[in-house]
């Protein structure tokens, strides 16, 4: 049978789709919760690439068509970044608004959990999906501006902690407890990632250009500056400064808020943070010049800018993020105040605002270059993973009530009474339970089903591109590279560095850290210096010594340096270890990956082990070994019965749209809340325990009473 053949014919079975066997199904959900339960531990955006990209390689991989097999570098490569994104959205104070007990917070936050799991999953559904329905040209254009953007963000990692702590000499902050000291923090929100990702798109730009018309560019940065310094001049002069500044800022907390315990005002209004970064408030008198500069660089691309390559995608994305940031919690929110502005989870994070602007871009984008199947994959998985992250979170309370002590007190069961300890006792060891773990790996599941899904739904419907091989086209060979290498090390690396941190503070102090006197007469823990081995205490080696992080890092580069030379060779001669077809290399990419990963959790969790930590890493290894017998057998070099069916479009067969996806969160968040508090039987909103669990609306909202204060630890 040929090619055309396959294209036409259309089989009723199911089971003669690769994509849709269920082992492919599970190998697929079985990566994500494997990954999901690792993104857990290290978190953030790094863990959730991670995870992104193992359901990348085994959709890949599983589909039966060797046009994708492939891709199988780029889906991992394109899928890790697409789920990075939503690891920067803050989410744990919306679980506990729906536990918390009052109404209004809890539905609240069922369809806040659909919106973060339905942002989480579109963008990394986008970006499985890319290697699927691009064009290898279209997709491979873009590395070199993506590759701009990385070098970006590493010249902001480097810089960042100097510049602020250069403004700001006499502050003590850092990036946990004390970050809101910072003067570049604004909303807990990564909007210098966004800055940084518009200056790699406009470097590239003009490097890609190379036009006369660059030197203007300083010209209209210089005109903006001092536009921007004149207007600011002018206002002063005509003392309308107060008044701007005024109708543009709120405070973040409710200067009225009444202390419970002494009846009295709890907070001062000079102590609260407000909307806009705090340099504003520090440097004040730079504030025009530099906003004029933006926007005259600004004025210099949207002139003279061109964006090819897909440097585009990277502008819109950059772009949604900080116009969706501007539009909803630094000015919506000024109208809004009374409730705490346009914001999830007051007093973190509003990086939610910025991802929504992602996705827009994203959709954007993806619509005006007719990238349709892209468009619909997201909004299939991301509806997939909407439900998942509410509908989980739902599970996990209805499966804890069982001898929950809330429910108890409930039932009419007095705390400390017989009846009480006793069934407490019972249930202890089921309360005792790592419950969060449970959520993130069963969501992380549910995840890998919506990859599954919607990327199924393209296995069968798109055409089978002719492979690389056939058509002997090999332009910019070079990305594969660059894929092979972010996927086998900059991945892993970028998570388990952060064990060192993690060893530093609970192994022996002795070796890892060291106390230093300094010259004020205080101490200060910093990390221990190791020498070098043989000559670090010759003489004249006294220098060779470096931190545990430094060796660590070196022993990275030692490894890149291995992978590099190993790749150069493979190109002009094939190493016998590599495969030769690309599911044996698939296949070995996704082994060494998933097991890097897997025993890096289990070292992190190994320095303060504790029994519990079972239902984390034991379940992983158990999920990981699994997912590895299924990604060496289920994934068939011929699979011969493979049929592609046209005979719907894609935008057919997708038959989802916004009012269906708001529909769905609706009737969800409704069913889930109504059945908790059925199980749960509240008491009146007084007696709720507003300490340990947040709620978003009401006179003891956290960001009312739990609001971030200048001289106070960040929440």
């Amino acid at each position: 049978m040929n090619v055309s053949e396959l294209t036409t014919r259309v089989s009723p079975v199911r089971s003669r789709y690769p994509a849709w066997r269920w082992t492919t199904i599970v190998l697929t959900a079985l990566s994500l919760s494997v990954g999901w339960g690792i993104r857990g531990d290290f978190g953030h955006e790094y863990g959730a690439m991670f995870a992104g990209c193992l359901a990348a390689l085994t959709v890949c991989l599983a589909s039966g068509r060797p046009d994708w097999r492939e891709r199988v570098l780029y889906f991992g490569f394109f899928g890790a970044i697409g789920w990075g994104f939503g690891g920067s959205v803050s989410y744990m104070q919306v679980i506990s608004f729906t536990e918390s007990g009052h109404l209004a917070s809890q539905w609240y936050g069922y369809i806040a959990l659909f919106y973060i799991g339905f942002l989480w999953a579109a963008l990394g559904g986008a970006g499985t999906a890319m290697p699927a329905a691009m064009s290898r040209d279209d997709l491979t254009r873009l590395f070199t501006p993506v590759l701009f953007v990385f070098a970006a963000w590493f010249l902001q990692d480097r810089i960042e902690d100097p510049v602020a702590a250069a403004m700001q000499e006499h502050i003590s902050f850092d990036h946990t407890w004390g970050r809101h000291k910072s003067p570049l923090y604004w909303f807990d929100a990564d909007y210098l990632a966004a800055f940084f990702a518009l200056l790699g798109a406009g470097i590239y730009d003009l490097w890609e250009r190379r036009e006369r018309n660059t030197g203007y560019l300083p010209v209209m940065m210089a005109a903006g500056a001092v536009v921007g310094y004149g207007c600011q001049l002018l206002l002063h002069q005509a003392g309308l400064t107060d008044a701007l500044t005024s109708s543009l800022s709120y405070l973040l907390g409710d200067p009225a808020y009444i202390d419970p315990e002494t009846g009295g005002l709890k907070f001062t209004a000079d102590n609260f943070l407000n909307n806009w970064p705090q340099w504003f408030g520090d440097y004040p008198q730079h504030v025009g010049w530099f906003v004029g500069m933006v926007l005259g660089i600004t004025a210099y691309f949207a002139c003279f800018g061109r964006f090819r390559n897909g440097a585009s995608l990277i502008v819109c994305m950059a772009s949604g993020w900080l116009l969706s940031f501007l539009l909803f919690p630094v000015l919506g929110s000024i109208f809004f105040t009374e409730i705490g502005g346009l914001r999830m989870t007051p007093p973190r994070g509003d990086d939610w605002a910025g991802i929504t602007g992602v996705f827009g871009g994203l959709m954007f984008w993806m619509y005006r270059h007719q990238h349709t199947a892209v468009i619909k994959a997201a909004l299939l998985s991301g509806t997939i993973g909407g439900l998942g992250f509410s509908g989980v979170q739902w599970i996990k309370q209805l499966m804890m009530a069982l001898g929950n002590p809330r429910i108890l007190t409930a039932r009419g069961l007095v705390p400390g009474s017989k009846a009480y300890q006793e069934s407490i006792a019972v249930w202890a060891h089921w309360q005792d339970q790592n419950w969060h773990s449970f959520l993130e790996q069963t969501y992380g599941f549910v995840n890998g089903l919506g990859i599954a899904i919607a990327l199924g739904v393209l296995a069968v419907k798109l055409p089978v591109r002719p492979t690389d091989e056939e058509t002997g086209n090999i332009s910019r060979k070079w990305t594969l590279a660059v894929a092979a290498f972010f996927v086998l090390f900059t991945v892993p690396y970028l998570n388990v560095v952060k064990n060192v941190k993690e060893w530093g503070e609970q192994l022996k102090s002795g070796a890892w850290t060291e106390t230093i006197i300094l010259a004020d007469g205080a101490t200060e823990t910093v990390p221990a210096h190791w020498d070098m081995p043989y000559i670090g205490r010759l003489p004249g080696g006294a220098g060779l010594s470096f931190t545990p992080e430094t060796w660590y890092n070196v022993s990275w580069i030692i490894l890149a340096a291995v992978f590099v030379l190993v790749v150069r060779r493979h190109r002009q001669e094939p190493v016998a270890l590599i495969p030769p077809t690309w599911l044996g290399r698939g296949q070995l990419v996704f082994l060494i990956l998933i097991w890097v990963m897997v025993i890096g959790d289990f070292e992190r969790a190994l320095v303060g082990w504790h029994p519990s930590r079972l239902l984390t890493e034991w379940v992983i290894f158990v999920n990981a070994a699994l997912a590895t017998v299924l990604v060496l057998l289920a994934p068939r070099q011929n699979d011969n019965n493979l049929v592609i069916s046209t005979g719907s479009r894609i935008e057919a067969l997708y038959r989802i749209n916004w009012k269906i996806i708001v529909g769905i969160a609706a009737v969800a968040g409704t069913l889930f809340l109504i059945t908790n508090r059925i199980i749960y039987r509240y008491p009146p909103y007084e007696q709720l325990d507003t300490k340990h669990y947040h709620t978003r609306f009401g006179p003891e909202a956290s960001w009312r009473a739990k609001p971030n204060l200048k001289n106070a630890p960040h929440k």
